[in-house]
């Protein structure tokens, strides 16, 4: 699955921590979400993906990973409304948008022709 990233969101990312902060940051959420595949990809319970879901979509979303964060949006509401059966079968999708997303954003923070790209 391709990963989209809006790059708009990084520019202004960039522009505001600078070039070798958003490197780093790049690095740190990359990480975060391989840790959070980690989690989701054994048998973790209901409160687990909610609060998982919870925390992928605000820090999707600030790193311009909008799909991923529109996912999560939409499995921690189904959680929240009691749709178990609805997670149950789209855990699966999340996590390997985790695992593609986490994957993108680390070769994105050693690519520095991206990194300069983003002016």
């Amino acid at each position: 699955m391709a990963t989209t990233v809006n790059t708009e969101t990084l520019r202004r990312l960039k522009s505001e921590v600078g070039e070798d902060t958003v490197t780093v940051l790049l690095t740190v959420f990359s990480d975060e979400l391989s840790q959070y595949h980690s989690q989701l990809s054994g048998s973790p319970s209901i409160e687990q993906v909610r609060e998982i879901s919870h925390a992928i979509k605000s820090s999707a979303a600030s790193f311009g990973a909008d799909d991923l964060a529109e996912m999560a949006r939409e499995c921690e509401s189904r959680v929240k409304q009691g749709q178990q059966d609805w997670m149950t079968h789209h855990l699966d999708e999340l996590t390997e948008m985790l695992r593609g997303t986490a994957s993108t954003y680390r070769e994105m923070a050693v690519e520095q022709n991206f990194i300069n790209s983003l002016t």
